[in-house]
């Protein structure tokens, strides 16, 4: 069987290449003994894909039940190769138990007994139940009886009383002289989860059509389900904790006389299987991954209102995804492990189009004559066609996979109470908070302390919600939030909310700049940016320096309402930044393979015109992330169409005044201006004439 099992894993490792099927493990580590494994049931795939999976990861071999209809020609005897036998097969729950018993072979059992399409499970007098036109009813407990069959039998070996266990073993057809007596057989719960899921038309299917006319058939659905979930979704393979048998007949092993009577045998399991049944059950249940499909569905099933405004969606999708993190014992989707404020502020976010797209398609949501979007709830409670649903109402089978879980069914109708206003406001804070605890932590890491709150580090935020216009504006590099704080306090007291966000690395350690990336600078800026939005009806972005360059990117990707960029560093006088520094960073990632050291890992910054703010060196290797921004800024420029001000000193002993000139003749926009000063020091926003450049800074945000 080892011999077919790494034929078939070849096999089907090719078909997962070829057809791109992302694949995941995750979970608890599976232990060394026998394992039943009970999984849920949703693809024919999974009976040959969770076999291979455990071969491939864990060099298990394990076994699994089939459609008896599966047993035809060439596919018949592949299965039979594989050790998988027909759910019909006579003689099955010998094999099984006599498998675990011996140690000879895992087992995968799907306990709903079939494919679960729909998805609708409840849970009615305390079972488990699934509702198909196949099967209504309580989950299958006949896993739960052989694992409860395999560990009694294996307690009467313990006992040593060979001519007893020889009978009873003989009565189920099990020989008694494979028993290891050493193993300890226990019980894992594997929960199956796809995403996203979305039918259409696919090659393969199009192929199909082209030979055979099967179409509005169950063949033509499960080729069109199945193979997009190969191709386009993400297939997560949860392992839960495994369940020791011990806990289950203690009780029972109390009399010894007991367990070698056949009836009280018979009787115990018979009251036992439910119980193991739902604890298993509950697992798989429990640990399916929630992703942002379910997200989706459970916000627009929670609304108050029947009109749907997307921006409302989205910011009600944020917040539950948001308080999900803090449910505990749940299993994300890496997705929604991170923060998705980009979906409140990408109007293309993938996952929120896609979810949108098919929810329009189906015509759960559709727009009226004003072209406003509107909910028909009833298409979500709405009965259809068992073998056609996946296909037909997608969505319904997603909401299917998550209403029953109360915890987090309660926490999204909790939330659909908040206005939007109300949510914004409470997506600000927590945002604020968020750039908070980044600091903080990163501070405790390389300084061994909390930071105090005028901490030069600090993120400056200054709010009146009064004020209807807000800034993002960022410092430069190797500086901190106190670079830019007398022009933020000044703005704030015009009328003006401001939010200077820390970029990571800076003003705690230099060498905490060698851990982050140019794309950590920018998801900086841009959850400030997104904090701001929140809370204003217009927001201006800007920064000072490499500042001014992040803000240039985020202009260039989304809509804003002005950009201000001051002494902002696309051309520098120093010629180790532009040349010698990233040939040395070059070299030393050459020689660090020889395992040596390089020619210069730091470089001084000690003639710093801000020693209390700056950094005095920092780590050669960040250099190349200060290129990459520097890179991206003068490749998209010319997608810069918001009103824009350029200031530069025009004797800068850091940037060339040319910088200047290059983003005003590079960006698109229809207003700009560009303001020359008559200045010899590049941190302009702390000298003598620092007022000038505020009120050319107000002046252009009042204008």
């Amino acid at each position: 069987m080892r011999i077919a099992f790494a034929l078939s894993s070849v096999v089907i490792g090719l078909i997962r290449k070829l057809s791109g099927a992302n694949i995941t493990i995750s979970g608890e580590a599976l232990p060394e003994s026998p394992v039943l494994f009970v999984a849920n049931h949703f693809t024919r795939f999974e009976t040959f894909v969770v076999p291979h999976m455990l071969y491939e990861k864990y060099d298990r071999t394990s076994r699994s039940l089939a459609d008896d209809s599966l047993f035809v020609g060439a596919l018949g005897k592949y299965m039979r190769m594989l050790g998988t036998i027909s759910n019909k097969h006579k003689t099955r729950d010998c094999i099984i138990v006599e498998d675990l018993l011996s140690g000879s072979a895992d087992w995968v059992i799907y306990p709903e007994g079939y494919m679960v399409k729909n998805k609708r499970i409840t849970f009615d007098e305390g079972e488990f139940c699934t509702h198909s036109p196949e099967y209504e009813g309580p989950v299958h407990t006949g896993a739960a009886v052989m694992a409860l069959k395999a560990k009694i039998l294996q307690e009467r070996a313990k006992r040593n009383n060979d001519e007893k266990l020889k009978h009873f073993c003989g009565k189920m057809d099990i020989d008694s002289t494979k028993i290891d007596k050493t193993l300890t057989i226990k019980v894992v719960p594997i929960s199956i989860t796809y995403y996203p899921i979305r039918p259409g038309r696919n090659r393969f299917l199009n192929w199909v059509d082209t030979k055979i006319n099967q179409r509005n058939t169950r063949i033509f659905e499960e080729i069109e389900v199945e193979i997009n979930l190969l191709m386009h979704a993400h297939m997560n393979i949860r392992f839960g904790k495994p369940i020791a048998l011990d806990s289950y007949i203690d009780t029972f092993l109390e009399d010894e006389d007991d367990i070698y009577e056949e009836q009280k045998v018979h009787n115990f399991i018979d009251a036992k299987r439910k119980e193991l049944t739902n604890d298993m059950m509950q697992r798989v249940y429990s640990q399916m991954q929630i992703h942002f499909d379910h997200m989706f569905i459970l916000s627009l099933m929670t609304m108050p209102t029947l009109k749907v405004c997307p921006s409302y969606l989205r910011t009600l999708i944020y917040k539950n995804a948001r308080s999900l993190r803090k449910l505990p014992d749940h299993n994300l989707h890496s997705e929604l492990q991170r923060e998705v404020f980009k979906l409140i502020l990408d109007e293309n976010y993938e996952p929120f189009v896609s979810s949108l797209e098919i929810a329009v398609q189906q015509n759960i949501l559709y727009k009226d004559s004003d072209g406003e979007y509107l909910f028909d709830r009833s298409l979500l409670e709405k009965a259809y066609p068992f073998h056609k649903v996946r296909v037909k109402n997608t969505m319904q089978v997603i909401l299917n996979e998550i209403k029953w879980q109360k915890d987090i069914v309660k926490m999204a109708e909790e939330n659909s109470h908040y206005t939007e206003a109300e949510l914004k406001v409470d997506n600000f804070k927590h945002i604020s908070k968020r750039s908070w605890n980044y600091f903080e932590r990163e501070y405790i890491e390389h300084k061994g302390q909390k930071p105090s709150r005028d901490d030069k580090g600090a993120p400056i935020i200054l709010f009146d919600e009064r004020f209807e216009s807000g800034i993002v504006f960022s410092h430069g590099y190797m500086a901190a939030p106190k670079e830019v704080e007398t022009l933020a306090r000044y703005l704030f007291e015009h009328g003006i909310n401001v939010y200077a966000p820390r970029l990571r690395g800076h003003a705690t350690d230099p060498k905490a700049l060698l851990e982050v990336t140019a794309l950590d600078w920018e998801t900086d800026f841009e959850r400030a940016f997104i904090a701001m939005r929140q809370v204003c009806k217009k927001v201006y972005i800007g920064g000072f320096s490499t500042g001014g360059l992040i803000a240039l990117i985020h202009a260039a990707q989304y809509k804003v309402d002005g950009v201000i960029v001051i002494n902002s560093a696309l051309k520098l006088h120093d010629l180790r930044v532009s040349y010698v520094v990233p040939t040395l960073q070059r070299f030393n990632e050459m020689i660090a393979h020889l395992h040596a050291k390089g020619i210069m890992e730091w470089v001084d910054n000690w003639q710093t015109e801000q020693p209390l703010v700056n950094y005095h060196k920092h780590p050669l290797v960040t250099v190349a992330q200060l290129e990459k921004i520097m890179s991206k800024v003068t490749k998209t420029l010319d997608k810069v169409t918001a009103p824009i001000l350029i200031i530069q000193g025009d004797n800068d002993p850091v940037v060339k005044r040319e910088s200047a000139r290059l983003i005003y003749d590079g960006v698109s926009s229809k207003e700009k201006k560009l303001l020359l000063l008559p200045r010899n020091r590049h941190s302009i926003l702390a000298d003598e004439k620092s007022v000038e450049v505020f009120e050319a800074v107000f002046g252009f945000i009042e204008k």
